[in-house]
């Protein structure tokens, strides 16, 4: 008898882990992991918001989430009636195996999630409009995009794959992957990057309307220009793209840094 409770309680937990969680109201979630102690992911893609992701000593996520008031609803009026803006904020949660994505369910509204994992947890997070994603004290593989907002990761440790096309991007790592690449890319927008002072990598850097400044001791590797050439009916192009190369600590993995309107600062901690 004992042995079918068990079994009952497991096909519960199961149901729980596996099911999607619809809340209609400012609202926290706390999701608990299938194998907790083992590392885990959270995969998050939020049209209009921010994400902010910190580590707690839990083997379990919680996800807190609020509609952002709008100021353009208020004193709105239709039929002759005041709009009432009702703030609700909608989102499921899905766990499989320390896998946790969040889906966001307000497509015409901003909402703020803040979430907390555990250290030992890789992101994927990207934010489309109207908001930043940040990111603290969290060891994985981080990569994070947001198209109109920045980028700040303050303490992280693994690698990390960074895309802000219009803002800034700021990181800080307490200790990096070894052997593993990675890469910072901007449109408009500084690339900040504070590194371990022990850190051994291949740089490769390029900002056409910056400057690229470091505290490290970069070696410049002369390397010949990036060029291309292209025929289209009688008009012959060449272009030509010039990337600067360097070592740091007797080179190791390619660092990237690329933006067009910014500059590249690269930090010893």
């Amino acid at each position: 008898m004992r042995k079918n409770n068990y079994i009952k309680t497991g096909l519960l937990l199961i149901t729980f882990l596996l099911s999607t969680l619809f809340i209609d109201a400012q609202e926290e979630v706390v999701v608990p992991l299938s194998n907790p102690g083992e590392k885990g992911k959270l995969t998050m893609y939020l049209l209009t918001g921010s994400i902010s992701v910190m580590s707690h000593n839990k083997n379990e996520v919680i996800v807190r989430a609020a509609v952002r008031s709008s100021r353009k609803s208020k004193g709105k009026q239709k039929y002759g009636l005041q709009k009432i803006d009702a703030n609700a904020v909608r989102f499921s949660v899905e766990e499989v195996d320390n896998r946790v994505r969040v889906k966001s369910k307000n497509l015409n509204t901003a909402a703020d999630y803040e979430i907390m994992v555990p250290k030992n947890f890789s992101l994927k997070l990207n934010v489309t409009n109207s908001g930043h994603i940040y990111v603290e004290n969290v060891k994985g593989e981080l990569e994070v995009s947001n198209t109109n907002g920045k980028i700040d990761m303050k303490n992280v440790s693994g690698s990390v794959i960074a895309d802000a096309l219009n803002r800034n991007i700021t990181v800080t790592f307490d200790e990096i992957f070894e052997n593993e690449s990675m890469a910072f890319s901007s449109l408009n927008g500084n690339l900040d990057i504070t590194f371990p002072a022990n850190l051994a990598a291949d740089v490769k850097a390029k900002t056409d309307h910056g400057a690229i400044y470091t505290d490290f001791e970069l070696k410049i590797v002369d390397k010949e220009a990036d060029v291309e050439k292209t025929r289209k009916s009688n008009i012959y192009k060449v272009n030509v793209d010039k990337w600067t190369y360097g070592t740091i600590n007797g080179g190791g993995p390619e660092l990237l840094f690329k933006t067009l309107n910014g500059d590249i600062i690269i930090r010893k901690k």
